[in-house]
């Protein structure tokens, strides 16, 4: 019974020191971690067992050139996040002293322009090009093989490897600490004598130089996700109609992964493509006469060398061991009539149609967009032969170069945002944006009717208040009307998270599943006409629609995913140049930050060597002791 006290009293007091000794600091997933691909690896990480230094708050760039200039002690810099770029952040990371960075979000330093993404995204993986071009040694801007940057802003931030790591402070009382400690070691615009307050950060990756040797490791795992694919009429093998296949990109990156909100990149082209999905499904129940059938697709990946679009066209190719089985079908290549995607169109004002190539079809799309310009919306169609900004229908048309593809996208010249592929990439739901989101959509669904039939579809038309609700769950809070709707109507118990969304795809995420309800709420269609009763609600009676009972009711619904992961993993071709190969490394759960109050490396030393002396003296007198005991003990 003694030792277990003896323990319970030590491991109390050890907790009551440690406590005393350190002030740990709540920095929730905001950190920066290690990603790898065929030839390199990006991103941050600490030694194994962490690393520390004194804390020093740096202003600018030229306070960091200044500051660091003579200074020998390794340090960990506390910087306002506004002014964290690649001049500054490569100022640290030249300086072999730098072990570890915390960034302070200042909710009151505004950002207009910051893009830690590359200045050509999927270089070397888009049409008519080749990664193996790619020249990796050469400063970042003559890395892309094509003249055409496409996002002026990017700084590649993203793209570089730090040896130290990066944490995002944003908790208001967890910065008034960092920075009280931090100004408490500078009097006179010089550093204090010791003691002074230090750091410690942790954050040890697993991973290292490549996909290849970290998957043959087990210390990285692939990105990915999945895509998620919406019919609105059941479909047979023996089915002849085209297929007319309307795709959108959902995830997006920014530096710290967690933070990838990407409302501009993708979160507006999600939700009008969802709000399509309502609109079809209002004239598919008015007019089941559609003479191709239409598929509506939302690809996850396409941030790390379009991986989702890349699997898709992979599967789609009837040469390839993967075949794309949906709900008592299969689709390939042969079955797409036409691929419409949806760029970034986050001004909704005027829009551009980029057709891969001009032929009657792309032709026939860009004439059927124009009818409906007004002075709210135009749309505009780019000279055959412009370059095609970065998009998922690349992976296609590596693929099949035949295949009619066109991009809707605001972007013009170059990527809109001046936050591309950052944490500042955010959006306000209002109504202006809301009843832009809901003109585009009855549009877009106006003209695929149009492509299916010939003729529009006066009736395809979504609600305001729909589309209102879904810009709040995809913009706003993921615990919103909408979803929590969805699921008492599902009788899906899953909390909700009460955030924004993060849309990095990384190898696990909920987002599939969020966009697989809601698309399954858009477009089930009720079968009380053909299914008997509610208890034959099944396969047997509801015509290949997957049958589901909501309310006393049958519906029927054709919702399906499948694997965004990209075809090198299936092929185990890890150091492939055709296709992605993104990783995620693996990591100890341990991270932390904490701050103490340290002495200088002398003073330690000569710490050390007193108590070496002093165990030295004890042990020799000790020694002697135990020699004379006899005399000094007699019996």
């Amino acid at each position: 019974m003694l030792p277990f006290f003896y323990v319970l009293i030590t491991s109390a007091y050890s907790n009551t020191l440690n406590d005393n000794i350190y002030t740990s600091i709540d920095f929730g997933r905001d950190y920066c971690f290690r990603l790898n691909n065929f030839n390199s690896q990006i991103g941050c990480q600490t030694s194994r067992d962490g690393d520390s230094g004194i804390l020093l708050q740096l202003h600018s760039a030229e306070d960091i050139e200044n500051t660091l200039k003579d200074l020998e002690e390794p340090f960990i810099a506390v910087l306002d996040a506004s002014i964290f770029n690649n001049i500054t952040a490569l100022k640290l990371k030249q300086h072999s002293k730098t072990r570890g960075l915390l960034l302070i979000e200042n909710e009151e330093s505004k950002v207009d322009s910051f893009s830690p993404e590359k200045t050509c995204p999927g270089n070397g993986f888009n049409y008519l090009e080749n990664v193996t071009d790619v020249d990796v040694s050469a400063p970042h801007q003559s890395q892309c093989i094509r003249k055409q940057l496409w996002n002026p802003k990017g700084n590649w931030l993203s793209y570089d490897d730090f040896p130290f790591g990066i944490f995002l402070i944003k908790s208001k009382s967890q910065k008034e600490i960092i920075l009280s400690k931090a100004q408490a070691n500078i009097e006179n615009y010089s550093l204090k004598p010791y003691p002074l307050w230090g750091g410690e950060v942790r954050s040890f990756m697993k991973s290292a130089q490549n996909t290849e040797t970290c998957i043959r490791r087990g210390t990285c795992d692939p990105l990915g996700g999945y895509n998620v694919h919406v019919n609105l009429i059941p479909r047979d093998e023996e089915s002849k109609k085209p297929i007319i296949l309307l795709i959108a990109k959902t995830d997006s990156t920014a530096f710290f992964k967690e933070l990838s909100f990407g409302e501009q990149d993708s979160g507006v082209s999600t939700a009008v493509l969802l709000a399509v999905i309502k609109a079809l499904s209002k004239v598919r129940d008015e007019n089941d006469d559609l003479k191709a059938d239409i598929m509506i697709t939302f690809l996850q990946g396409e941030s790390f060398d379009y991986s989702g679009s890349q699997r898709l066209a992979y599967q789609l190719n009837p040469l390839m061991n993967d075949t794309l089985q949906l709900r008592s079908f299969s689709l390939t290549i042969d079955d797409i009539m036409c691929v419409i995607e949806l760029g970034p169109i986050s001004t909704l004002k005027d829009l551009y149609l980029y057709p891969a190539k001009s032929n009657g079809m792309t032709k026939k799309v860009e004439e059927f967009f124009a009818s409906y310009n007004s002075s709210n919306i135009q749309f505009h169609a780019v000279e055959p032969g412009t370059p095609l900004p970065p998009s998922s229908i690349h992976s296609f048309l590596r693929e099949n170069e035949a295949i009619p593809c066109i991009l809707l996208t605001d972007g013009h010249d170059n990527i809109q945002s001046n936050v591309f592929g950052s944490r500042y990439d955010t959006l306000n739901n209002n109504e202006n944006l809301v009843s832009r989101v809901k003109d585009l959509s009855e549009i877009i669904a106006k003209v695929t009717v149009q492509l299916s039939n010939g003729t529009g579809a006066s009736h395809a038309e979504v609600p305001e208040s729909l589309v209102s609700e879904v810009l709040d769950c995809f913009l706003v809070n993921l615990n919103c009307t909408l979803l929590r709707r969805i699921g008492n109507q599902f009788n899906s118990t899953a909390n909700l998270p009460n955030s924004t969304l993060s849309r990095y795809s990384g190898v696990r995420n909920s987002f599939a599943v969020y966009l697989r309800n809601i698309s399954l709420d858009f477009s089930m269609k009720d079968l009380s006409k053909i299914v008997p009763s509610v208890e034959k609600c099944n396969a047997t009676y509801t015509q290949n629609w997957a049958p589901i009972i909501v309310n006393d009711t049958c519906f029927g619904y054709v919702v399906n995913s499948s694997s965004a992961t990209s075809p090198a993993f299936k092929l185990k071709d890890y150091s492939s140049t055709k296709y992605s190969t993104w990783t995620e490394s693996r990591w100890s759960p341990n991270f932390r930050v904490r701050l103490f109050l340290m002495d200088s490396t002398s003073d330690n030393v000569t710490l050390l060597c007193c108590g070496l002396l002093y165990f030295l003296v004890l042990s020799g007198l000790i020694f002697q002791c135990h020699r004379q005991s006899d005399d000094i003990f007699p019996q």
